[in-house]
């Protein structure tokens, strides 16, 4: 396949709630263009985009894949994409790279929560945007309902433009401009409300719209496109993806009227850190952006990435801009799912794939050799579901990091990491089915099996009151003793200040030498825990009294002697179990606000604010304990039938009520 100019590009993302049906449409858009003889189904396991094992048994999406087509001597990239919350980030990480998106909607259940992520991402980058609107063969669909519902929820700017013809479950669709349709009374209200908004999109086609004057089929063509471009006008086409109805109005609608990558800037920092816009053109310096990975059983590991300009060919030398080193591509596919094919050279607007690249990953910026530019980083949604991951076997155990790291590497909203405090192996990720898919693909793909359990919480310790200990280290066995002595003061420091040390020693009771024995031997202590086992933090601990032996003091005497006066100044302290607390933000639909405020004051959470979100939906600030987030996913879910989401990010620590701190220290002082 040739380069295009790339006028005749387009990149557009297929996104909506899971289950609505946007692999199917990919799939029977392939078949239309001719880039498949069959059309494969969800249910059988035989879709180009749904490839995966994991994907054939859980019958929906788990990874975006990649799909182009030619219709009318445009080239149309397609990513399909998740539906569902757990994989949210997968519309994070391609929304930045994309200059259009379709989102599809049920024609029965209308909005989800998977239209508003879509809306949510769309609009952080400025994506211009259609809603087709599926399902339409169906019984209890509606499409002049569900346009009302867009409308509502996304504004004005929601037009229908493909509509169904005749009454019942679809059987046809119109574009409601096209001239076929001009002379239909069925469609006169709709289309002059089309015709209002696209003339809107010019002051001169105002003028002659309302002169009385007839657009032209390329007035109206322009119209769309500008007021697309802009996201004055997002269109809202009907059709039944199962029934191939309305794929060929919407690849119209793609092909003629949305943004091309010369439409889209391109603005990018210089080496100075001063923003520049670059010329989009084959014959600029190359500049990309990765936006995902993927390891396929053929070839290895494939690097997905979008040329911003320039054009990039297989077999050349490229800069890392972000990591500051020198890559080399191997050969560069064009994607249609699982099958590759191989290009010499890629340019403006091009999403493909390159092999064999040492050390390139999620977000980086690529570029021609001698170029100095970064594009903005790539932001994504940060993992909120945590658990605690134990190997079954030693040999597990030898794999799991490796194995771990690649899943990352496919799905950078999962994570991993050694939690210090409770000396847990942590992963991280979305939502529950995002984990539990990655730990399959885990066992299927590596090898590897682990068990999952909900993580300890890190509490820490502190202290209320003052107090004062005496601790003394004293060993007598022959040859050199071991002597330390000290007598300290303890007291609270500022909530977060953590740890401080004071040296009042006067008149060398204590030498020198020893001081920084004494301070270690206290710090040694606290992280170990006094009343639970876990740390000791936002204390101030004062050296101000000792004594020492000329021969049988050492720096191990006095870390000892210190750990001991440390260990009775806390006890005598008041010391009490902090907590992590949460900030907590969930947007739900109205109809369940009482519920969610409810189960988050029940969970001692303590509400800050409610404010209006699109959609006729409200986000709840609160502050929860982390403790009482661990099972919040499946809660919220279940409470708002999967309408509703959330965020969370850690705050702050506060005191543990005393009931749940005696529970805690019951558990076996907490301690792994």
């Amino acid at each position: 396949m040739s380069m295009l100019d790339p006028s005749r590009i387009r990149n557009v993302g297929v996104l909506g709630h899971g289950g609505v049906g946007k692999t199917t449409l990919i799939e029977n858009v392939l078949h239309d263009a001719g880039v498949v003889n069959r059309v494969g189904t969800v249910e059988d396991g035989t879709t180009v985009g749904d490839y995966l094992q994991e994907e054939k048994e859980h019958h929906h999406t788990i990874t975006m894949k990649l799909a182009h087509v030619d219709w009318n001597g445009v080239r149309v990239h397609l990513v399909d994409h998740p539906g569902y919350a757990d994989f949210v980030g997968e519309v994070a990480a391609s929304s930045a790279v994309l200059d259009g998106v379709v989102i599809l909607v049920d024609g029965a259940a209308g909005p989800e929560v998977g239209t508003d992520n879509a809306v949510k991402y769309a609009d952080l980058h400025k994506v211009p945007r259609a809603f087709f609107v599926n399902k339409l063969d169906r019984d209890q669909t509606d499409f002049a309902t569900v346009v009302e519902q867009l409308k509502e929820a996304y504004g004005k700017a929601c037009v229908p433009l493909v509509v169904p013809t005749g009454s019942g479950p679809i059987s046809g669709v119109v574009n409601i401009l096209d001239e076929a349709a001009e002379s239909d009374p069925a469609f006169a209200a709709l289309r002059e409300q089309a015709m209002d908004v696209v003339a809107e999109t010019d002051d001169s086609l105002t003028e002659k719209y309302l002169d009385g004057q007839k657009l032209t089929p390329d007035e109206l063509r322009q119209g769309l496109h500008d007021g697309i471009a802009r996201g004055d006008i997002m269109p809202i086409l009907a059709g039944s993806a199962t029934q191939d109805i309305g794929m060929r109005e919407l690849l119209d609608l793609i092909a003629l009227c949305f943004p091309s990558p010369v439409d889209r800037h391109v603005v990018v920092h210089k080496g100075d850190g001063s923003l520049v816009e670059l010329e989009v053109s084959p014959d600029a310096p190359f500049l990309g952006q990765v936006f995902h990975s993927a390891i396929d059983p053929y070839v290895g590991h494939l690097t997905f990435f979008r040329v911003l300009t320039g054009t990039l060919k297989s077999q050349s030398d490229f800069i890392n801009h972000t990591r500051g080193h020198k890559e080399r591509t191997g050969q560069i596919y064009l994607l249609n799912g699982a099958q590759q094919e191989p290009v010499e050279a890629v340019g403006p607007g091009d999403l493909a794939a390159m092999t064999k690249l040492k050390d390139t990953h999620f977000g980086d910026t690529i570029e021609a050799i001698g170029a100095d530019f970064e594009a903005d980083p790539i932001e994504l949604p940060e993992g909120m579901v945590k658990l605690a991951i134990v190997p079954k076997s030693r040999a597990d155990e030898d794999k799991i990091g490796e194995s771990l790291g690649k899943l990352h590497e496919e799905d950078p909203t999962f994570d991993h990491f050694r939690d210090e405090q409770t000396h847990e192996h942590i992963i991280r990720g979305m939502g529950d089915m995002q984990l539990e898919v990655l730990l399959e693909r885990m066992e299927r793909q590596f090898g590897v099996h682990a068990e999952v359990r909900p993580p300890r919480i890190a509490y820490k310790e502190t202290i209320r009151g003052s107090a004062e200990a005496h601790g003394r280290h004293k060993k007598q066995s022959g040859g050199h003793g071991q002597f330390g002595d000290v007598h300290i003061r303890v007291r609270p420091n500022e909530r977060g200040a953590g740890y401080e040390f004071v040296d009042s020693i006067t008149g060398g009771v204590v030498p020198r030498q020893f001081i920084p024995s004494v301070d270690k031997g206290s710090q040694d202590a606290l992280a170990k825990g006094i009343i639970s086992g876990h740390p000791v933090v936002d204390i101030v601990v004062e050296l101000y009294d000792g004594s020492f032996h000329t021969v049988d003091s050492s720096d191990m005497a006095f870390q000892v002697a210190a750990s001991m006066a440390i260990q009775e100044a806390v006890q005598k302290a008041r010391p009490c179990l902090l907590e992590p607390v949460a900030n907590v933000s969930v947007t739900t639909p109205d109809e369940y606000l009482g519920d969610i405020t409810g189960d988050l004051n029940g969970r001692r959470g303590r509400i800050l604010g409610i404010e209006p979100a699109p959609g006729g939906k409200q986000t709840i600030q609160a502050q929860v304990p982390e403790r009482e987030m661990l099972s919040y996913a499946s809660k919220l879910r279940s409470i708002t039938h999967g309408k509703g989401s959330y965020e969370s990010r850690f705050s702050h620590y506060e005191e543990l009520p005393e009931h749940l701190e005696k529970a805690v220290i019951a558990e076996g002082n907490g301690k792994a």
